[in-house]
């Protein structure tokens, strides 16, 4: 497009991709955490949109006639990309609960820090899968797999046309049994550590009943819980990373 053409720009239509990108990126892993400014946020959605904008324009309606259609309009947007960027989220639970899963099993669960990626206090282990993660997601590209998916969804959700409600459910439902699914493989090497750990701390107190095994063992069991996972954590990242992949992919390719 020449500089004529983006003068020339319909703004109903801008602020119409403008309505679901940005709500997207609010919650967008990385765009949306809270040490991002909200300036920069706005500036990458309205950079979007534009870029988008001659992409989908042609699937567009036309302005409607009255205010109440075009709130409508709006609205509906407004919850394509609340539904869009909740499955983002949804996947990115799963490394949460498996870190909450590990952080039980190693005895790290009342070590807090400040995570910068949830903007919220959680455990240390979750913070350290959260950042991990993120910086993956930008060094193999996902987040561009994440804005072709959010250009993409104008072929799902068309604009002026009905939600599938019950579809995006059944969706959401889908995702969030995989998902849960996915956290416990990512934490079933630290889980059968804590099984295998707690059974040999219960036969080791039953030897010797003088000894106070709690204080014994539970410095032994943090250092090897995490050399367990410094060993496996290439693996259950590449693991995770390959599910993102496929369920970003999915949306993409919807069947």
């Amino acid at each position: 497009m020449q500089l004529n053409d983006y003068l020339a720009i319909n703004v109903f239509h801008f602020f119409l991709i403008f309505a679901r990108l940005s709500v997207v990126f609010m919650l967008m892993p990385g765009v949306s955490a809270g040490y991002i400014p909200v300036r920069l946020r706005l500036m990458l959605a309205v950079m979007i949109t534009i870029l988008v904008l001659p992409i989908v324009q042609d699937t567009l309606p036309l302005q409607p006639d009255t205010p109440a259609e075009m709130v409508k309009l709006f609205v509906i947007e407004v919850i394509i990309g609340g539904f869009i960027g909740g499955l983002i989220q949804i996947i990115m639970a799963a490394l949460d609960v498996a870190g909450h899963m590990m952080s039980m099993a190693i005895g790290l669960m009342n070590a807090f820090i400040d995570d910068p990626v949830q903007d919220e206090q959680s455990a240390i282990l979750i913070g350290f899968l959260n950042l991990v993660a993120l910086a993956l997601i930008f060094i193999i590209g996902l987040h561009h797999v994440m804005i072709m998916a959010i250009v993409d969804s104008y072929n799902l959700f068309q604009v002026a046309t009905p939600l599938f409600s019950e579809d995006m459910l059944s969706m959401i439902v889908a995702l969030l049994v995989q998902t849960f699914h996915m956290a416990i493989r990512l934490a079933a090497p630290l889980v059968v550590f804590e099984l295998i750990f707690q059974v040999t701390s219960g036969i080791l107190s039953r030897l010797s009943p003088q000894l106070n095994v709690f204080f014994v063992v539970l410095p032994a069991k943090i250092m090897l819980g995490v050399s367990i996972l410094m060993i496996v954590l290439p693996t259950l990242m590449l693991t995770f990373m390959t599910y993102m992949d496929n369920n970003l992919h999915a949306l993409l390719t919807p069947r």
